[in-house]
């Protein structure tokens, strides 16, 4: 691995790179340094609203133009876009390359998400959700966007498809970092035959500085280098150290749930979250699906949760508190929404009761929390939700980050096992 300075090489072939004709692409020093590297594994690990996908997607298209950093490259040739999960495809990386490569293609299948371009190369965009279903392509590239989502097996799935024509392909990922993972593992530990370029929020010469003023604002100490510097963190004094992939992380939606919420926290500059949880005949709460997001406007968020009422049967929305007029503007569209209980120690408690106790199916038991895989985003922040130390060196409360899903999962459980738990309560006092 080789840790690139951009600050002292951006403008290394850059400026001599082979453009594809019609594009006119303005890009930082450091989206400069990544898509002039000809390393076959390259890493673009930067901090939020570094324009990773941006670059990321650029490179892909110089890829199918026949160009890989300053490598030449066999045409037409077959290249894959990767994304954690359809929403994130559809809604960012897919949108980002038809906007980038718009003049160069001949046709785009939406059905199946294939895109032909003029010269006779194809694009096939897929998911990350199930690494299996990405075998059986022979490929000369493979762009993986917000790769730390990925599980392992993915890189392990696609490395081995980079070979068509005989060659070896090139792989190249964006993401902000999550933690010290698999990726880590791979870029971030000095491996020889894997580059990592680093960005921080700041170094994007081309975002709002009142947003990046906004994140800096808001984040600080481990979170913010991660979120903000593109900083690999190890997470220590994890809340939920009772969660494990292997027994809370599911791949079936079942149907048939005796009751559906969903649990919202608002966001702009952080992230917005709607998760959507069913409860079956035996008290499991299974999370069916999340949306995740920045940036969007209270009404967008309105459509989204008539979306989910629809497709999911929501009986209610629980929302943060601290937005009453968005509660108002999601009950204005039809929606039923209330305030959640944000008792923040007691609605942990109620996910950390339900984590760690099991029912019994007829296949083994089964934890009493489970959640979809494709819910990637809530999955991560399990995985990095840390107790806060006061003065005292005590861990009294969680750290205010890494929390938006994991907020909304609060609300939801709360939603749900609050009332049982009072019902129950009231049942016992009453035949004491």
């Amino acid at each position: 691995m080789s840790t690139v300075d951009a600050s002292t090489i951006a403008a290394r072939l850059f400026a001599n790179l082979r453009q594809p004709d019609d594009v006119q692409i303005d890009l930082y020093p450091q989206q400069q340094a990544f898509v002039a590297t000809d390393s076959p594994y390259t890493a673009f690990v930067a901090g939020i609203g570094s324009g990773k996908t941006y670059a990321g997607c650029y490179r892909a298209l110089r890829a199918a133009q026949g160009v890989i950093g300053t490598r030449r490259i066999t045409t037409p040739n077959l290249g894959i876009i990767t994304a954690p999960t359809y929403p994130m495809l559809r809604d960012v990386t897919a949108r980002t390359f038809l906007d980038i490569a718009d003049a160069h293609i001949d046709t785009f299948n939406r059905s199946d998400m294939t895109i032909r371009l003029r010269n006779g190369s194809e694009i096939l965009m897929r998911t990350a959700e199930h690494p299996d279903r990405l075998r059986g392509f022979n490929a000369s590239w493979w762009y993986g966007d917000e790769a730390a989502l990925y599980r392992q097996d993915v890189w392990r799935v696609m490395v081995g498809r980079l070979r068509q024509f005989g060659q070896r392909g090139s792989a190249w990922l964006t993401t902000t970092p999550r933690g010290r993972d698999w990726l880590y593992q791979l870029f971030g530990t000095g491996k020889d035959g894997y580059e990592l370029i680093r960005a921080a929020s700041r170094d994007n010469i081309y975002l709002d500085p009142d947003i990046v003023q906004a994140w800096q604002s808001e984040y600080s100490g481990d979170f913010a280098r991660q979120e903000l510097l593109g900083e690999f963190i190890a997470h220590q004094g994890l809340v939920y150290e009772e969660f494990s992939q292997d027994r809370h992380v599911v791949t079936d939606r079942p149907n048939g749930f005796r009751e559906v919420v969903c649990g919202v926290d608002w966001g702009y500059a952080n992230p917005g979250v709607m998760l959507v949880a069913g409860m079956d005949g035996d008290g499991r709460l299974y999370v069916l699906t999340e949306r995740y997001q920045r940036q969007m406007r209270i009404e967008e968020w309105a459509n989204v949760a008539l979306d989910l009422r629809d497709d999911y049967g929501v009986s209610q929305f629980v929302c943060d508190p601290s937005e009453p007029d968005y509660i108002r503007a999601l009950q204005q569209v039809g929606v039923k929404a209330t305030a959640a209980n944000n008792t923040v120690m007691t609605g942990i408690q109620a996910v950390k009761h339900r984590l760690a106790t099991e029912t019994p199916t007829a296949a083994g038991d089964l934890a009493r929390l489970v959640i979809h895989r494709s819910c990637v985003n809530l999955i991560s922040e399990f995985e990095q939700y840390q107790w806060r130390e006061n003065r005292d060196g005590m861990q009294d409360a969680p750290v205010k980050a890494n929390d938006h899903a994991m907020d909304a999962l609060r609300y939801l459980v709360m939603a749900i096992d609050a009332p049982r738990r009072q019902k129950l309560t009231a049942r016992t006092v009453r035949y004491a």
